[in-house]
């Protein structure tokens, strides 16, 4: 018997993406809300849902009242622009709208999706299901071992998003999983305002792990004495950081902020067991105006659509001077097998652009040179 899927979707990840790549459809409901965040969130789980096939499903999203991580640091994202009140509307909505639909939602107060995600994947493996975590969150990576990949969504939809396993993870970081927060920490994440070790970029904190098997190890070889060797590597400031007391104290405060939560309340695993309720799904939806008919046959235990060649599925896209978002098809593959691991070191790839500026698709091919791994 195979062994069953958990899909667990980050849903603030997806729908900040949708937001941002669908903007210039302004699609509203009847009430003039906007919807084309949350039209590209329900479509984007869908997609993921017809490449898995997973068993079960759960959507996570941020707490938007606290984050217990700004509480520790108040300088945790602190530089990013103010949202808007278009995407602060869908994010507020997305839960709601989802839960009253019949997806599993997980929204625990003060912690993020990333949390919930770091939760499924504890779930699954103490129910010894497997686990694919739907994000384009590079945090995630620390989440990867041989039971739990990423499909980390990049530009150009889901076929095009990779699915990183223990292999890739090692062929694009030369780091094995359990090493990648390592990475991290010393690399730092500008884009969550966290410091790392300065001057130490992503090479260079590999090779500090690769020659010593990891920080606790590059600490201890500078309490033998060994400066020369790290200083030769990393260089003399970050060296000095890393030997001393406040900046191992820095670094350890990055990893706290960094590390995922993996004990959240979840619900008992019958309780995301798929298929959906069709019939509550699209009924709820269409109460706000999206309306995605067949497009939701794998959230829902429908045969695969007649339209379907080769195993691929349909996703949205515009017409010129249309209002109806489902006008012209892109495609997107879908992995017949039970093995997750369907993108590897080297493996061809088509980039897509985003359709959404040009209002029709769009494809540019770009080979991917052996060894290299998409948009890392």
């Amino acid at each position: 018997m195979p062994t069953p899927l958990l899909l667990a979707v980050d849903g603030n990840s997806l729908l900040h993406r949708a937001h941002h790549a669908w903007a210039a459809s302004g699609d509203r409901d009847a009430d003039g809300r906007p919807i084309w965040g949350l039209i590209g969130l329900t479509v984007a789980i869908a997609a993921a849902a017809s490449r898995c096939a997973p068993d079960a499903m759960v959507v996570g999203f941020d707490c938007g009242r606290r984050s217990i991580r700004r509480e520790l640091f108040a300088g945790y994202k602190a530089h990013r622009p103010e949202k808007s009140p278009d995407l602060l509307a869908q994010l507020e909505a997305a839960p709601g709208l989802l839960a009253a639909g019949g997806v599993p939602i997980v929204q625990e107060s003060g912690y993020e999706a990333d949390d919930v995600l770091a939760s499924a994947a504890a779930l699954a493996r103490r129910n010894r299901w497997r686990a694919v975590l739907v994000t384009s969150d590079r945090d995630a990576f620390a989440l990867v071992d041989e039971t739990t990949s990423v499909l980390r969504v990049v530009n150009g939809g889901m076929d095009d998003s990779p699915m990183v396993t223990p292999t890739d993870l090692l062929a694009a970081y030369q780091v094995p999983p359990e090493r990648y927060r390592d990475l991290a920490v010393l690399r730092g994440d500008p884009s969550d305002n966290l410091p790392g070790a300065p001057g130490v970029g992503g090479r260079t904190a590999a090779r500090l792990l690769t020659t010593f098997g990891g920080l606790e190890h590059v600490y201890a070889a500078l309490d033998d004495g060994r400066t020369n060797e790290v200083a030769a590597l990393a260089g003399p400031t970050a060296t000095a950081l890393l030997a001393s007391a406040e900046g191992r104290c820095t670094l350890a405060h990055t990893r706290d902020l960094m590390t995922q939560r993996d004990d959240l309340p979840m619900p008992a695993p019958e309780a995301l067991l798929l298929p959906l309720d069709g019939v509550r799904l699209r009924t709820t939806l269409a109460a706000r105006g999206i309306r995605l008919g067949r497009s939701l046959w794998a959230l829902v235990g429908e045969e695969r659509p007649a339209w379907l060649p080769n195993g691929f599925d349909k996703a949205p896209s515009f017409l010129p001077g249309s209002n109806r978002p489902w006008a012209v098809s892109t495609w997107f593959r879908r992995d017949t097998s039970n093995d997750v691991s369907t993108t590897g070191p080297g493996d061809p790839a088509t980039l897509r652009g985003p359709s959404s500026r040009r209002r029709r698709p769009v494809r540019a091919s770009c080979a991917v040179l052996p060894g290299q791994l998409p948009l890392f």
